[in-house]
C-alpha cells in the first residue's frame, strides 16, 4: 500500500480561495475509474470537504491522474483489490470529522447538494444517515431508496425486473415504501426509508464507529443495506433528502458481468444468511433457477453476440456453482464470509 498527500495542504500559493470548510470528510473508492473520478472529486472539493481516495489496485492511470490533478486530496493506493467495504473503512480510519460521506467515483454530487447533506445531518440529531435523490446520466430518476430485501422482492427484481409494471411494484411495496419510491422520482420533503444506495450517502461518524464501519464480509454490494439496517437497530433514522440531487452514471469500476454478478449473488446469500435465515434455502433455489435460465439465454446469445454472450455465460456458470455449493448459513450476526 502506498500513500500520497497524506497531509493535504490548505491550499496552493496563488490559488483562489475555496469555500469555507465543512469539517466533513468524503471517501471515494476507485478501481480503474480514470474515466469518471475527476468529475466526482472536483465538486466535493468545491463543497469544502476533505477528500480521501482509496484505489483498489487500478491498472489504468487512476492514481497518477488523481495525484496530478488534485494535490490536496489524500490518495491511498492499495496493491490488491480489497473490496469496497474494506476500502471505505481504510479511507475513513482515524477520521475525526463528525460527518462522513461515501461517494462512488461514477457519482457526481454537486457542491450545494453535498453541503445540504451535511447541514441536514447536523440539524437533525435523530437522523444517522442521509442520502440524495439520484438520477442517471440522462437525468432520469434512479431508485436509490429501498425496502429491506425479502424473498418476494428478490423474485420480483431478479426474475421480473423491468417486465414487472411499475404500478404492480408500487402496489406490492406498501405505503411507507411507496412514499420513498415516489420521492426518488419527484423531489419532495425528506422521507424516512429503510436503506439508501451506497453510491452516495452521509453518515454521522460516531454512528459509523459504533456500527464498526462497513461490514467487510461483503466484498461489494449489500454493505449499504447492512449499514442502514444496523443504524436503524441502534435507533438512528435513515433519510432520503430529495431536494439534494446527485448524478450516478454506473459502471465506474467494472462492467464485466463475469466479475460483478457473482459478487452480487454472493453478498445476497450472505445478507439472507444473517437476516433472513428461514428463507435462506429458498433463496438458494431461486438463485439457482435464475442462474440456469441465465446460462440457457447466454448460450442462445452466443450465436448473435459472441463476446457479450461469453461474458454472461461465464457469470451465470459461476453463479450456478455458487448457489449449488453455498454452505449452511452461519449463526445470526456472524461476520464470517460464506463460501
Amino acid at each position: 500500500m502506498t500513500h500520497a498527500n497524506l497531509c493535504p495542504s490548505s491550499g496552493r500559493p496563488g490559488a483562489p480561495a475555496g469555500p469555507p470548510p465543512l469539517a466533513a470528510t468524503a471517501v471515494v473508492v476507485t478501481h480503474n475509474s480514470a474515466r469518471h473520478v475527476t468529475e466526482a472529486v472536483a465538486p466535493l472539493l468545491r463543497a469544502g470537504l476533505r477528500v480521501r481516495v482509496v484505489d483498489n489496485n487500478s491498472t489504468d492511470h487512476t492514481v497518477a491522474l488523481l495525484t496530478e490533478r488534485f494535490p490536496d486530496v489524500t490518495v491511498i493506493a492499495n496493491q490488491r483489490n480489497a473490496g469496497f467495504a474494506a476500502a471505505v473503512n481504510q479511507g475513513l480510519a482515524g477520521c475525526t470529522d463528525d460527518v462522513l460521506l461515501v461517494v462512488n467515483p461514477d457519482c457526481v454530487l454537486p457542491a450545494p447538494a453535498a453541503r445540504e447533506l451535511v447541514v441536514h445531518l447536523r440539524a437533525r440529531p435523530d437522523v444517522g444517515i442521509v442520502g440524495p435523490r439520484l438520477v442517471d446520466a440522462h437525468g432520469r430518476p434512479a431508485i436509490s431508496a429501498h425496502p429491506f430485501e425479502t424473498l418476494t422482492s428478490v423474485v420480483l427484481s431478479r426474475f421480473g425486473g423491468s417486465l414487472v409494471p411499475v404500478a404492480v411494484r408500487r402496489l406490492l411495496a406498501g405505503v411507507r415504501r411507496r412514499a420513498a419510491y415516489d420521492a426518488c422520482r419527484v423531489p419532495s420533503a425528506p422521507v424516512s426509508v429503510d436503506w439508501l444506495s451506497g453510491a452516495c450517502l452521509a453518515i454521522r461518524r460516531h454512528l459509523f464507529d459504533r456500527i464498526g464501519g462497513l461490514d467487510e464480509g461483503y466484498f461489494m454490494y449489500y454493505e449499504d443495506e447492512e449499514l442502514c439496517l444496523q443504524a436503524r437497530r441502534l435507533g438512528a433514522d435513515v433519510v432520503l433528502l430529495p431536494t439534494a440531487t446527485a448524478r450516478h452514471t454506473g459502471g465506474g469500476s467494472s462492467a464485466d458481468p463475469g466479475w460483478i454478478w457473482p459478487h452480487l449473488y454472493r453478498s445476497m446469500l450472505r445478507f439472507f444468511a444473517r437476516h433472513r435465515r428461514s428463507r435462506y434455502h429458498a433463496l438458494r433455489l431461486v438463485i439457482l433457477l435464475r442462474a440456469l435460465l441465465g446460462v440457457a439465454l447466454a448460450v442462445v446469445r452466443l450465436a448473435v453476440s459472441p463476446r457479450p454472450g461469453l461474458a454472461r455465460l461465464r457469470a451465470w456458470t459461476t453463479i450456478t456453482r455458487l448457489a449449488a455449493t453455498a454452505t449452511k448459513p452461519p449463526p445470526e450476526g456472524s461476520s464470517g464470509c460464506m463460501s
